[in-house]
Formats: structure tokens, sequence, C-alpha cells
């Protein structure tokens, strides 16, 4: 070989060299921190985590030791046909093809330790248990929109178990504790499906929340999923459309409507409206839902009137005098257009149209819960909580505010916290109407929401026309709901119901939410 072309062939490797060299520089020096966060994320998958329980310490996610069982190509005499019957003998087992492979094969994933233990019984070389560490809710579908859950690779997914999953992987010997009473959670899940299907409805939902400290009791959400099968689920079943999805409220928002004019002091206590059955803004008509145009009629209503009626015009007449720019600034100190800051990811700000874009009409409308707004049901209970709590807004929250180790609450009394949404005596003054209002309805009119033996109530009605893809308002599709709070005296828990698209019990919130309402809250009188 000649020494020029020995210099040609060291040159080339040293070169190769070089480029290895520089190439291991970059993935193990310049780049690692790609490849740790890789690792961090493959080696958390199966780090303990901690369990989370109810307010009353009744489990709802804890992990467990399944095992998964894995076929081992091994070539030996066995009776393949014989061991596929044992196995279906001990789990459900329609796989015998796979004893036949020539590869590595699983065979069945979430094998118990009985299971496991009758399957090493078997004395099988083609068979091999494989231990891992898994979630299991015990409580299968309860309150699965707001657990979540941890899928088969150790993802953790929705809900608390994703939100928070850091600090339920580093604080495992301790427990996640849950405002959510289970037994009331389990009765609002299954009186909601009953009435799901009694009306024919679309889905729906129910709210139950301490009223001072905002922490949610219930939170029943249908169509609903079972943790444990996720993978059984189309992913709109797993969705809390109660957070994610926005809707307009109708006529529960006269609440937010009648209390923001009070207190801007544009109506005053005794305000009083000649209601003819409709209100005329520009080219559009507000009617009321019992205007008969053949047989006109004017009536002197006052603010309990309003509620009492649900009337249209006057909520209506009450929002134009607001005016569109100060209804806005109150709607935003409610909390409408923006998160609640509820402890779980997804939520929605809602829509709130900033008021320069409203119209007369849109002012109006929106005074009815429709308009310029479209809310979540949880925006639409903290707004509402606000006058059943004196004016004062309280955040959400599913943790036990007294009870929390993992997450910092802030606990604070009315004088401590910010200023009132409303002046108190405001707040107060409206909760009076509200509880007149449904004392009358429930006597005079023979109505059902809030009609419970023993139970003071103050709440409205709301039934909302369903917007189409057209752009208008269906007169077939509904969103029927009713919230209220008592002891209409002493508020101290709020409870919410919306059921969408009720094809029964014609679609009123009174009569397709009321009854589910006044169920829950009987219901609460045996608990608390």
């Amino acid at each position: 070989m000649s020494k020029f072309r020995f210099f040609l062939i060291a040159v080339f490797f040293s070169l190769v060299f070089i480029a290895i060299i520089g190439r291991l520089f970059q993935l193990q020096i310049l780049e690692a921190h790609k490849y740790a966060y890789k690792n961090k994320n493959k080696a958390t998958i199966n780090l303990p985590r901690a369990e989370i329980v109810d307010r009353n310490d009744k489990i709802l996610a804890l992990d467990v030791n399944k095992y998964t069982l894995e076929f081992n190509p091994l070539d030996v005499k066995e009776d393949r046909e014989k061991l596929a019957a044992n196995l279906n003998a001990i789990f459900p087992f329609n796989k015998k093809h796979l004893l036949y492979s020539k590869s590595s094969q699983t065979l069945a994933h979430n094998i118990s330790r009985d299971q496991a233990n009758k399957i090493r019984k078997l004395n099988s070389r083609l068979l091999y248990l494989h231990k891992i560490r898994l979630r299991f809710y015990p409580q299968d579908n309860l309150a699965s929109h707001i657990i979540g859950y941890v899928d088969i690779y150790g993802e953790a997914r929705q809900g608390i178990e994703s939100k928070y999953n850091d600090l339920l992987t580093s604080n495992s010997s301790e427990k996640l504790v849950l405002s959510i009473d289970s037994r009331l959670q389990a009765f609002a899940e299954q009186a909601l499906a009953q009435r799901i299907k009694e009306t024919k409805a679309l889905r729906g939902m129910v709210l139950v929340m301490q009223v001072h400290t905002g922490e949610i009791l219930a939170w029943a959400v249908n169509p609903d999923f079972n943790p444990n099968k996720y993978f059984d689920y189309d992913p709109i079943r797993t969705k809390n459309w109660s957070l994610v999805d926005v809707y307009q409220p109708g006529s529960v928002f006269k609440i937010i409507t009648v209390s923001s004019a009070l207190d801007a002091g544009v109506i005053d206590k005794d305000y009083t409206f000649d209601d003819p059955g409709f209100l005329q803004v520009g080219k559009w008509k507000i009617k009321n839902h019992h205007y008969n145009p053949n047989k006109p009629s004017v009536e002197k209503l006052n603010l309990e009137d309003l509620f009492a009626k649900s009337s249209n015009s006057f909520a209506s007449h009450v929002a134009l005098k607001l005016g569109a720019k100060d209804f806005y600034h109150y709607l935003r100190k409610f909390g409408i257009g923006q998160k609640t800051g509820v402890e779980l990811d997804g939520e929605t700000e809602g829509i709130l149209r900033k008021y320069n874009q409203w119209d007369p009409a849109d002012t109006a409308t929106t005074g009815i819960g429709q308009g310029a707004i479209s809310i979540t049901p949880l925006q639409l209970i903290v707004a509402v909580n606000t006058i059943a709590n004196h004016g004062y807004k309280v955040k959400p929250t599913v943790f036990k505010v007294d009870k929390q180790k993992f997450v910092k609450q802030e606990e604070k009394k009315d004088d401590e916290k910010n200023p009132p949404i409303v002046k108190p005596e405001i707040a107060n003054h409206v909760v009076k109407l509200l509880t007149a209002a449904i004392a009358h309805n429930v006597t005079v009119k023979k109505t059902i929401s809030g009609n419970i033996p023993n139970v003071q109530i103050a709440g409205k009605t709301g039934t909302s026309q369903k917007t189409t893809t057209q752009g208008g308002y269906s007169h077939a599709n509904t969103i029927a709901s009713f919230v209220g709070f008592f002891p209409a005296q002493s508020p101290k828990y709020i409870a919410l119901v919306v059921i969408d698209d009720p094809k029964a019990a014609g679609g009123w919130g009174d009569t397709v939410s009321g009854p589910l309402f006044n169920k829950v809250v009987s219901y609460m009188t045996s608990l608390y």
C-alpha cells in the first residue's frame, strides 16, 4: 500500500471518528434535556399514587397490583388446547390462537392476584406473569368527570388525576380529600339518569355547592363513564360538558339582571312596570311565554311578580334601564365570560360580547339570559351563589377546604374577602323576592319547583330556546333548568339542575328540572 493511499484511509477514519464524537457530544451534552425529560416521563409511569377520597374518607381512587399475562414462545411440548381451556376457567379467554404464535404475545390485562395464583398452579412454561401497578376506581362511574382516570400506560388523563398528577405521585403516602359527598353524588347521578330517561333528554347535570365555602358536594354529569374501562367509551362521554360547553341560560339569568339594576340604583325595591305582555325593541318584539296578541291586557307588576311570572318584557325593560355598558361591567364582576377557577382542566371562559358591540335588542335579550352571553352551568351557579352569599362571590372548589393537605386553600370571612359584587342589603332583598316568588307559585299556581315539605326555597326556573345552526332559536328544542338555594332565610346550599333538549314533560324548567331538584334536596335533608 502506498503512503499516499494509507494517508487517505487514515484521514477518512479520523473524520468518521470526529463525526461520531461530535454526535455523541450533541446528544449527551447539548440535547441532554430533551432525553432526560422523556426518560423522566417513562420513570413516572409506575410511580405509586396517593389515594383520592371523598369528604367522608370514602376511597374513590387507589393503586392496586395487577398482572399482565404474556405468552412465552418456547419450543416445548404442552397441550395448548388444554391450556386454553384451563385459562378460560380462570378468566374469559378467547385468544387460543395466540398460544400457537412464534413470538411473544399479551394474552390478558388486569389479572387479579387470585387469578395469578391460579395461573401459576398450571405450571405452564408457555406463560409468564408481569406484575404492574394500576389505578383502580372502586366506585366505578361515581364522579368520573371530576376524578378523571389513569390509562393502562400510567398516563393521567382528565380530572383531578391529570391536574394534580405531580402532587399525587410525590405525596403517595397522603390522601387527596375531595369536597364530594359520595352519598349525595351517587343519589344525584342515579336520579339524573332516571330523569333523562323519563324526559327523553340529550344530557343533563346536577351541581350542589356549599354557599359560603364554594365546596362542591355533588356534580353529577350525564352521560358519564367508568374510568376502570375508559377505553370502552366514546370521548364524548368522558367530557365534562357542563365545564366545557356553553349555552344561553334563559330566565334563571333574571336574578343577575335585577340584582345588578338594584345595586346600580336605576331601579328601587318598589319599582313597578306596566306589562302588556311584550316589549318592542326596534324591530324585535320580546314576548312573555303566555302572551296572546288576540287578548291584549296590561298588568302592573312589581319585582316579586317579575320573578313569579318570569316576565321577559319586565326583565328586558330593567336591562335597558341599566344600559349596555353598566350591565356588561356587572356581568364581568359576576364572572360571566371568565373561568371560575375550579381545579379542573379544560374549563371554558364562556362568551360575553363587549358592550360596544351590543345594540338595544342585545341589551334587552341579555336581560333574559340570551343576547350577548353564552355560559357554562358552572359559571351560572357561581354567579347566582353570589346573591345567596350576601353579595360576595366565592370560588368553586372540588376540594374539602379544611382537610386539604395538597392544595393551598384561602378560606376567608366575608369582611376579609374582596368587596361584594352587589351590596349585601341588595342581595338579601333579592333572596326575599325569590323566596316569595317560589312560595306564591307553589301555593297559588301549583308549580313543582321548590315544593319541598319543611324546606323554604329561594330560586328561579329557566327555559331557554336552543340556538340553531342557522343562527336563530329553535321552537322545539329547549334547555330546562332550575336553580335554588336553601334554607331561604339563611342559605347554606345551592343546587342547579340543567336538562338539555328534553322531549317530554313539556320542556319547561319547572316541569322537567323542578322534580329532580326537589328529589335531590329532599334527600339532602336526610343527610344534613
